[in-house]
């Protein structure tokens, strides 16, 4: 009796343990990257990851963020999907030396769970200060367009703050030094915003991350959930080709040199008829360049000083400004560029170094046009009868009134108001009629 109850409870562990096993293998977590700047792609990437984890049964979201920030746009669509997701959604600021900036505070904050590397920071989630207008910061004007400029400001700040409040107290963090990120562009390091309830907590590695997580307890749209990632497979995934494409259009960096590159290649076509590449890889650049400017907001009169560059850079060609044109046409090209995607509802800008590295090399191209062009009107004729002024020869006769020269390897007849001698050397000074020279004598 003893020995078959010894072998019953033998095989109920082993069958325990397998079916233990079993569901262990079974579970999953999805893996994501977001290492850029937050855009329609990311929304789109991010909106992927939550459905195909809700259709895999995933125990959880892990999403790896390394951000600048990004579209306003799109990170309120993105903190909308992680606060009714249906699946425990852990965003968690890795590697060593990534930050969760602007856009990336509110996306961290409204995760289920909130985690940082070592070596990592959050913060300066303080909104871009624009006037309706386009205008900058600080950017001068009349008292009423200050006064609007004012409240506007106020307005971006008050509904950025108004949000990101709501955000941590719905995940239970300290909404306080998430109104100090807004307002005051407030930037911690992984340590401290463990210490103020900033999140949930700090992990050297993904592996780590995972192990701490289990049995933790988190709030869903359908109630409460505790998590059991110990041992679940990491399923990665990864943009598919068009959130890459858009992805890469929609950085302001690469959207600036497609219009630049597209814009150089047309001018250098116009410069040069029957080139034919520059052309047309100039069209397929500004083409690409205009579907960026479909996903980016951008400023209108950025984009105005642009197209003002591109027409003073053709009016180069057709009138003769020695250069001016050009330099008016770079400092239009600059400014353009500075304002392009300088916008409230977007926190990233083209960088300093790409706009001057791109004036650069539109300077040099139309410096290098600009002076051959008045060379080539200084320079003397090189073809027809008019060539041949001040072109030295031989007489070959003596020449009184007329007589013949030799120049180039050819014969002509030639007359001079002074006697010149055979043998002597001549200077053609003037093509006469009938194809006649008339020379000087030469020493």
């Amino acid at each position: 009796m003893r020995k078959n109850l010894f072998i019953f409870a033998f095989i109920f562990a082993l069958l325990f343990c397998t079916l233990n096993s079993h569901a262990d293998s079974n579970k999953k977590i999805i893996l994501m990257e977001v290492n850029g700047m937050i855009n329609p792609a990311t929304l789109d990437y991010i909106r992927m990851g939550v459905e195909h984890a809700e259709k895999s049964s995933a125990e959880a979201l892990i999403i790896l963020l390394d951000t600048p920030g990004g579209l306003l746009s799109s990170m309120k669509e993105i903190v909308k999907l992680i606060l009714n997701s249906p699946v425990p959604v852990i965003i968690y600021v890795y590697p060593n030396g990534a930050t969760a900036t602007s856009a990336g505070v509110f996306i961290t904050l409204s995760a289920n769970i909130a985690a940082m590397a070592p070596g990592t920071s959050i913060g300066a989630a303080h909104p871009v200060m624009l006037s309706p207008g386009g205008g900058g910061e600080g950017q001068g004007g009349d008292d009423k367009g200050s006064d609007e400029q004012n409240k506007f400001n106020e307005k971006v700040e008050n509904f950025a703050s108004s949000f990101i409040e709501s955000i941590a107290e719905r995940r239970g963090r300290n909404a306080k030094w998430a109104i100090d990120a807004v307002r005051n562009s407030a930037s911690i390091t992984a340590a401290e915003a463990l210490k103020k309830n900033v999140i949930d907590l700090i992990s050297p590695s993904l592996d780590d991350l995972i192990n701490q997580v289990d049995g933790r307890k988190v709030e869903l749209p359908g109630g409460k959930r505790v998590l059991h990632t110990k041992g679940a497979v990491i399923e990665r995934l990864d943009m598919n080709v068009k959130q890459k494409l858009i992805d890469t259009l929609s950085t302001p960096d690469i959207a600036f040199l497609l219009i630049s590159l597209g814009s150089l290649g047309l001018l250098i076509e116009l410069y040069n008829p029957g080139l034919i590449f520059p052309g047309v890889a100039g069209a397929i650049c500004l083409l690409l360049g205009l579907v960026s400017l479909q996903t980016i907001p951008f400023n209108y009169a950025g984009l105005a000083l642009l197209i003002l560059s591109v027409l003073l850079f053709v009016s180069e060609i057709y009138i003769t400004s020695y250069g001016l044109l050009s330099i008016g046409g770079i400092t239009s090209f600059i400014l353009g560029a500075l304002l392009l995607f300088n916008t409230p509802e977007s926190d990233v800008r083209v960088s300093l170094s790409v706009v001057m590295g791109a004036a650069l090399a539109i300077g040099l191209f139309f410096l290098y046009a600009a002076y051959y062009l008045v060379k080539a009107q200084r320079s003397g004729i090189f073809v027809g009868l008019e060539s041949l002024v001040g072109k030295e020869g031989v007489a070959t006769t003596d020449i009184e009134n007329s007589g013949k020269i030799f120049i180039h390897g050819e014969y002509w007849n030639a007359e001079s108001d002074e006697a010149i001698g055979k043998g002597d050397k001549v200077k053609v000074v003037e093509v006469k009629d009938n194809f006649r020279l008339k020379v000087k004598k030469f020493n």
